[in-house]
């Protein structure tokens, strides 16, 4: 499915990284497959995860603007049958990210070593 994504974006360009929580309804016989399935096929969306607690999927997604997010959520994701809710959060500062260290320590910006 095609939208305006980010994926091929530089580097060197600002981008937001949201997390969508979604609540569903499971489908007779599919559960939440179905509607997981429809999530999945748009290529903005990074990941998709099943998750327990106080909602069902967990969509991430790096788009350049928060307004970007927000109308895929709107246009996109609460249009879905079986979507009963959503709730966008956005990554403020990243800290650290598959093992890559971002902010460097005291230690490390004056020159000394740590353990």
């Amino acid at each position: 499915m095609d939208d305006n994504s980010t994926k091929n974006s530089t580097p060197d360009e600002e981008q937001v990284t949201a997390l969508i929580e979604v609540n569903i309804s499971p489908q007779l016989g599919d559960g939440y497959d179905r509607i997981a399935q429809r999530i999945y096929q748009y290529d903005a969306v990074d990941s998709l995860y099943l998750m327990t607690g106080s909602y069902d999927l967990l969509v991430t997604m790096t788009v350049k603007t928060m307004k970007e997010a927000a109308e895929f959520v709107y246009e996109h994701l609460a249009a879905i049958e079986g979507v009963t809710s959503t709730s966008t959060r956005f990554i403020m500062k990243k800290y650290k990210e598959n093992g890559t260290v971002f902010v460097k320590s005291d230690e490390q910006k004056g020159g000394g070593f740590f353990v």
